[in-house]
């Protein structure tokens, strides 16, 4: 009669092949090759050049841009954006150079 082994995993579901000690990758590892973006964030303290309130910003001001608390940034992004008709100006006199730029080159 055949031995009986309880153990033997041949044909089970967990029957996995064994890697040495590498572990399976869970949604909190990292796989190789692949950068981490849920990771915390250095927060720099900054002041607001429109309000002059102290906040927080994920990078470090260098001085040449501006730095904007949250209020600012989210009332600045509706009244900087351009209307139509300003970007229609911008296409125009691109254009215009883009036709001078073809006239020199001698295409039509």
């Amino acid at each position: 009669m055949r031995n009986f082994n309880r153990n033997r995993k041949f044909g089970r579901r967990d029957s996995r092949p064994s890697y040495g000690d590498s572990k399976r990758f869970s949604r909190d590892s990292v796989r190789p090759g692949r950068r981490d973006f849920r990771k915390e964030v250095e927060m720099h303290s900054a002041t607001c050049d429109k309000c002059g309130a102290r906040c927080e910003v994920p990078f470090k001001p260098s001085g040449s841009k501006p730095v904007y608390c949250n209020d600012c940034f989210r009332k600045g992004e509706n009244s900087e954006s351009k209307s139509p008709d300003q970007h229609n100006k911008e296409f125009d006199i691109i254009n215009e150079k883009l036709d001078k730029i073809l006239e020199a080159l001698g295409k039509d």
